[in-house]
């Protein structure tokens, strides 16, 4: 990724992560003038026992080379969970993560494709770095509404949230299911700020939902959860589905796999009669006329 791009964001991190922690939590009595909001940098360079001018570089995004046991110590100061512990080394060392570079227009292996097939009567797809679904069995299109590869409304899991009217109506708690997307996506695309192809999207999305733009520029960060997921689909009501995301490994190790599981033995029966449509049937989608190569509008003042 380009050094400079990957220095800023870390910077930006830094200084979101330290502002949001409370002195008290660290001994520091309240009073005299503190214009900063949460702690000082020097503060966090002692807690961390770092050297302060060596923290200060890091928020004015210099070239410093830090080390592992540096980068623990920080995250133990800064407090920060282990998905943001997982973000903060993904940009400060990228080096340390296998799973960089890559330009996201590879396909999945064959085994791995089969295997959604045979994850059949659940829905499941695949999707890449970027979120772009390449694969999904039948009864996830029957569940969901076919992908469209070449359209970033209907051909990705975050244009489908955002842009797609449809998901919004079909995720009964959608604002839950959106955020923690957008959360995870910012943490599985730390090593990518560069990226083209990413920087299109974001800023594509960051234009066209005010929703977006707000969480992106929240910087929160989730691993991807095993939870519930409430689906209104408008042929045979509604359906909960335990949903998990899975990580292939070697090969296929830039490809994750979407799961739903019918919770319960209505969802079940209410899925299985869905598996038994015609197989022309299909969820209609409102036209949405945007492309990733669009140029985005100014920006805003990122499951």
């Amino acid at each position: 990724m380009n050094t400079t791009t990957r220095r800023d964001e870390l910077a930006r991190f830094l200084r979101s992560r330290r502002e949001r922690l409370d002195p008290a939590a660290f001994g520091i009595k309240p009073g005299g003038r503190r214009r900063t909001a949460g702690l000082r940098r020097e503060e966090v360079a002692e807690a961390a026992g770092i050297s302060a001018t060596w923290y200060v570089w890091l928020e004015q995004g210099r070239d410093v080379n830090a080390s592992p046991h540096a980068l623990r110590a920080l995250g133990r100061a800064l407090r920060l969970s282990q998905a943001e512990q997982t973000y903060l080394f993904r940009l400060a060392r990228p080096d340390l993560d296998g799973r960089t570079g890559g330009t996201g227009e590879a396909m999945p292996a064959a085994p791995l494709l089969s295997l959604i097939d045979g994850l059949s009567p659940h829905p499941a797809y695949i999707t890449n770095r970027y979120r772009q679904v390449v694969a999904a069995n039948r009864p996830a299109r029957l569940l969901l509404g076919a992908f469209d590869s070449g359209d970033p409304a209907r051909g990705s899991v975050i244009g489908r949230l955002f842009l797609d009217p449809l998901w919004r109506a079909i995720f009964v708690d959608w604002e839950i299911v959106a955020r923690s997307t957008v959360a995870q996506f910012r943490l599985a695309t730390a090593a990518m700020a560069d990226d083209p192809v990413l920087a299109s999207q974001v800023a594509l999305l960051t234009a066209s939902s005010e929703e977006f733009a707000r969480w992106w520029a929240d910087h929160e960060l989730a691993e991807p959860p095993i939870w519930r997921k409430t689906v209104r689909h408008g042929l045979v009501g509604d359906m909960v589905f335990d949903f998990a995301v899975l990580q292939p490994q070697g090969r296929d190790s830039d490809f994750s796999v979407s799961l739903y599981a019918p919770a319960d033995a209505t969802s079940r029966e209410r899925m299985e009669r869905l598996s038994k449509t015609n197989a022309a049937v299909r969820l209609r989608h409102p036209p949405i006329a945007i492309s990733f190569s669009t140029a985005a509008r100014s920006t805003p003042p990122s499951r």
